[in-house]
């Protein structure tokens, strides 16, 4: 279950736009913003202007924290109004975080990236301040993401570019992406079956993967040998049962080593170039290597794009295809996998009751964090809207979904920023 995105509708927002001579010089009207979320910007330019108005980071932040903010005032509308037992609590202003941080002594923040510290490549407000200001105030941070196209370092660097940090102050251990998880994962089962030392000496495990360069070079650096991943141009993407019959699977092919025809697990990543042919492929190395894994990055069923909040499918999808058509179960390694939450509570040394997750997705993020007994924070600058936690204080058959209901719900991830100075970024003024 997927919610739709505040941010993907900025631009069609109902901002009233006022551009004077310069394009770049602007103001809007925040209370116009109520009046529809899906209706389209109204503009006035002035009798000067000679060109179209140019949209800057700062001037998407800005947006979004007055999206969230209206957002909020829903919220607690909502909350004042429901009866409901077990309501999430809105914390509206950065002491009100603080006293509950402190309450409930957290000292460790795993956040979710897109939707919370930027979408696309534009930074949320006071993003760079908060993870700045926890970092140097002596908070373990981590970024917990389900996107598996990236490396960890690609990760770092793209954070390091948005949130503009300073050089030296985000380290790769803090990246916690389905990929590098994945190839953990596969580490701790593959190497505990029990195989004698000199059957791993004599050459790396195999896994197939259907996926991104960026989840092949993760499991690559794992110490794996990989298949699969992108086909070279020119690759067709069907296959007949004729070509099936006939292929020889190099993907299982190391002549001359005792792991002849044999691959050890198959990984499952978003793949935009997903095909029937990848579909066969997996499929039958599945069927030749019963004890192979299937590992799932994630089961996200679909992400949004465009102002209509289209359905844009997602690794669960591909995931399903091919344990349809293998007859087995994935093992999801992705939010919001109780195997991804106790493998970060052991490998970091860290204790749930101290640790809270912050995420603006209900059924992953927030599922997540209460499934490894952390706290859950929601901020409305992603994909949950005032109508989702509705409709889970409502639930199916009048129950509430506890499993997906924040512990505490917030307008932006700014709010969560500790005193301790901290180098800004231009876009990182905004409260």
């Amino acid at each position: 279950m997927k919610f739709p995105t505040i941010a993907s509708r900025l631009l069609l927002s109902s901002l009233s736009l006022n551009f004077q001579r310069h394009p770049l010089a602007w103001s809007f009207n925040p209370s116009t913003v109520a009046t529809s979320r899906y209706s389209h910007r109204t503009m006035t330019l002035s009798s000067h202007s000679e060109a179209l108005p140019i949209f800057t980071s700062a001037n998407i932040t800005e947006r979004i924290r007055v999206e969230s903010e209206l957002e909020m005032k829903k919220i607690i509308a909502l909350m004042n109004e429901s009866s409901f037992n077990h309501k999430p609590s809105p914390l509206e202003s950065n002491a009100d975080v603080k006293s509950y941080t402190s309450t409930h002594n957290i000292s460790n923040y795993l956040f979710d990236c897109d939707g919370v510290l930027y979408r696309g490549t534009d930074p949320m407000p006071s993003a760079s301040q908060t993870i700045q200001s926890l970092i140097n105030s002596g908070k373990q941070v981590f970024f917990v993401t389900n996107n598996a196209a990236s490396t960890r370092m690609e990760l770092k660097c793209k954070l390091e570019k948005v949130l503009q940090c300073p050089e030296g102050m985000l380290k790769e251990e803090m990246m916690i992406g389905s990929a590098y998880v994945a190839s953990r994962y596969l580490r701790s089962r593959l190497l505990s079956r029990g195989q004698p030392s000199t059957e791993i000496q004599s050459t790396k495990l195999r896994v197939h993967v259907v996926g991104t360069t960026g989840l092949c070079n993760e499991i690559v650096a794992a110490g794996f040998d990989v298949s699969g991943g992108q086909d070279p141009e020119g690759t067709p993407s069907g296959m007949s049962r004729d070509e099936l019959a006939a292929y020889t699977f190099p993907e299982m092919q190391d002549k001359g080593t005792i792991f002849e025809d044999r691959v050890d697990a198959v990984v499952v990543g978003l793949d935009n170039d997903f095909n029937y042919r990848k579909l066969c492929i997996a499929t039958v190395i599945l069927q030749r290597n019963p004890r192979a894994l299937l590992v799932a990055t994630n089961r996200d069923a679909f992400d949004l794009v465009g102002f209509d909040a289209r359905h844009l499918p997602g690794n669960g999808a591909l995931v399903s295809a091919i344990e349809t058509a293998s007859g087995r179960k994935a093992i999801n390694v992705g939010k919001p996998s109780l195997v991804l939450a106790k493998w970060i509570m052991k490998e970091y040394g860290l204790k749930a009751a101290e640790t809270i997750m912050v995420g603006d997705r209900l059924d992953t993020d927030i599922k997540f964090g209460n499934g490894g007994g952390m706290k859950s924070a929601l901020v409305l600058t992603g994909c949950a809207t005032t109508e989702n936690i509705e409709g889970l204080l409502k639930g199916e058959d009048g129950e509430e979904r506890r499993d997906m209901m924040p512990s505490v719900i917030l307008t932006h991830v700014g709010l969560m920023k500790e005193d301790r100075a901290c180098t800004l970024c231009p876009y990182a003024s905004y409260n």
